[in-house]
Order: structure tokens, then C-alpha cells, then sequence
């Protein structure tokens, strides 16, 4: 068996555990007035019903990962992202402007290049895109700044040598090193953990928004009251606020967590394209025109970079 401390250090413990946690702080004071009932029906204390909420919540949570990831990218329930969406599209041209500024005649200023600096930095969050003329600029993909973070390292394959990154992902990660995709693995499984730990703080300020509404509707029309909690409006109230923070905090985490798989990536994906398109000319299969061409293009650009 795995120490313990392995079995909490482990890639499912961050996945289930995690937004089980928060999820359970949440709606465990929803639903206490059921916890005796359920105790008493299976023998079980109230710290092993605790525990099974938090991992009943948190499988939950995991199995919702790719609908998360619809919404927090912005495929899903778009009019959430609509404001984040201007905000990013805003935000790409400012830092271009500054990126495109001519030089002055005396040169830029410290603070200047500082600002150049940091608006350079800022735009490798967004993926990049070739102009009419042949230049390249970056430019807002998806609506919010974690989807466009994840973005920016999807579609660096098909930027950088004009290859399908997504359709050829597992291919590309076959060709790197054992070591290698177990590091891209394991932040991927990190970052992941965070991003499902956000949605589970939104899931809980959402919920208990609409349960302060109840208490509202409950003032003002008793008659309508169908259901009476333990909990009060100061608890629902302090576990929105939780919720929130919890939603800002892992989500703001996410974001470097990302930025670092994103650098994994790209180094797997220089690394793995010249036995990939080994790989390719070797394949005994058949290739439509598209294929063949993007074939050629690696062989040419690769062939440019070794002088060849």
C-alpha cells in the first residue's frame, strides 16, 4: 500500500478532495437536519457521514471536468463570459499599441521599457494568429484569460509549424520523454485541481445567493415557506462571501498553474517535432492533400533552422 502521505500527495486526492471540501462546507448546513436520520439508519458517526459528503461532492465535481472547463473557457453558458470576453479583446489591443509604439529618438525611457516589458508578458497569455501581410499577432481567442492561457500552448503547434496540435496532441506527447510527460501530466492534474476547487467556491455562492432570496421571499410571504433550515441569512451570507473568495483565489492560482503547463508543452512539442515528422514520411497510411502539405511545410521550416 502507498504511504500515506503519498496517497494525499496523489493526482485524485487534488481532484476529488479539494472541491469535496468546499462543496461540503457549503451544503452540509443545507442538509444537516438529515444527518441524524442518516446516522441512525446506518450506524455511522457523524464524522464518517462528513467525510463521505466530502468525497460524494467531490467525485461529483470531477466527473463535471470538462463541462467546467466548457464554461470556464468560455464554450458554455457564454453570456457569463460576455464581460470577460471585451475585457480580453480591450485588453490585447492596448498592450499591442504599447508593443508597436516607435521608438523615440533618444530611445525608451526605463519606465517605458519596463512597461514594454511587462505588456510582453501579458501578451503571451493570448495565442498568436498571422496577419494578411504575414506578421503575426496576438490576439483574444476565447473569452477569459484561463481560456486563452490554455489556448496559446493548444495552438502553438499549428502557429509554430502548422500542425494540428489538438488532433495530433496524444501523438506529439508520445514522442517526448518519459519524464517529460510525466511533468506536463502532473501540472495539468495540478492546475485542474484548482480550477475545480474555483467552480466548487462559485457552485456554493451561487447556492447560497439563491437560499438568502428564500429567506427574502420568506419575510416577505411566510404562506410560500416549505422547507426550515438550522442554518440563518448570517450563515448563507458568510458562506456566499466564502464562496467567493474561494472562486477569485483558486481561479487567480489557476492562472500561473497554466502558464507553466503552457511552457511544458511548448518545450514537448519543439522537442518531438523532428521524430514526428520522421514519423509522418514513415506512416503507412493514407494522407489527404492537407497532411501531405503540412508534411512539407515542417520538412522546409526544419530544414531552414539546421542551415540544411
Amino acid at each position: 500500500m502507498k504511504p500515506v502521505e503519498d496517497a494525499f500527495a496523489s493526482e485524485t486526492f487534488r481532484r476529488v478532495i479539494l472541491p469535496g471540501i468546499v462543496l461540503a462546507a457549503g451544503v452540509h448546513p443545507l442538509v444537516s437536519t438529515l444527518a441524524p436520520t442518516i446516522n441512525s439508519l446506518y450506524g455511522v458517526g457523524a464524522s464518517v457521514s462528513l467525510i463521505a459528503e466530502v468525497i460524494f461532492f467531490g467525485l461529483i465535481a470531477s466527473s463535471a471536468t470538462q463541462w467546467i472547463y466548457y464554461v470556464y473557457e468560455g464554450f458554455r453558458l457564454q453570456s457569463l463570459t460576455t464581460l470577460a470576453r471585451d475585457a480580453n479583446e480591450r485588453r490585447v489591443r492596448q498592450l499591442d499599441e504599447l508593443m508597436n509604439r516607435p521608438q523615440p529618438a533618444g530611445g525608451f525611457s526605463s519606465s517605458q521599457q519596463e512597461s514594454r516589458s511587462t505588456a510582453y508578458e501579458a501578451l503571451q497569455d493570448f495565442p498568436i494568429r498571422k496577419r494578411g501581410n504575414g506578421t503575426e499577432e496576438h490576439f483574444a481567442e476565447r473569452p477569459t484569460r484561463l481560456g486563452n492561457i490554455i489556448a496559446a500552448y493548444e495552438l502553438y503547434p499549428e502557429t509554430r509549424y502548422g500542425v494540428d496540435g489538438v488532433f495530433y496532441w496524444f501523438h506529439l506527447l508520445n514522442f517526448a520523454s518519459d519524464t517529460s510527460r510525466k511533468e506536463f501530466a502532473d501540472q495539468c492534474a495540478f492546475a485542474e485541481s484548482l480550477v475545480l476547487t474555483s467552480f466548487s467556491g462559485a457552485l456554493v455562492a451561487v447556492l447560497h445567493a439563491l437560499v438568502l432570496i428564500g429567506f427574502g421571499i420568506g419575510v416577505w410571504c411566510p404562506r410560500l415557506v416549505f422547507l426550515d433550515l438550522r442554518s440563518g441569512p448570517r450563515t448563507s451570507l458568510s458562506l456566499m462571501a466564502f464562496g467567493i473568495a474561494v472562486w477569485a483565489v483558486f481561479y487567480a492560482m489557476a492562472l500561473p498553474a497554466y502558464r507553466d503547463a503552457g511552457k511544458l508543452f511548448r518545450s514537448i512539442v519543439d522537442i518531438a517535432m523532428p521524430p514526428f515528422f520522421e514519423w509522418l514520411q514513415k506512416v503507412n497510411a493514407p494522407a489527404n492533400g492537407t497532411t501531405i502539405q503540412n508534411a512539407k511545410k515542417i520538412r522546409d521550416y526544419l530544414l531552414n533552422l539546421s542551415g540544411g
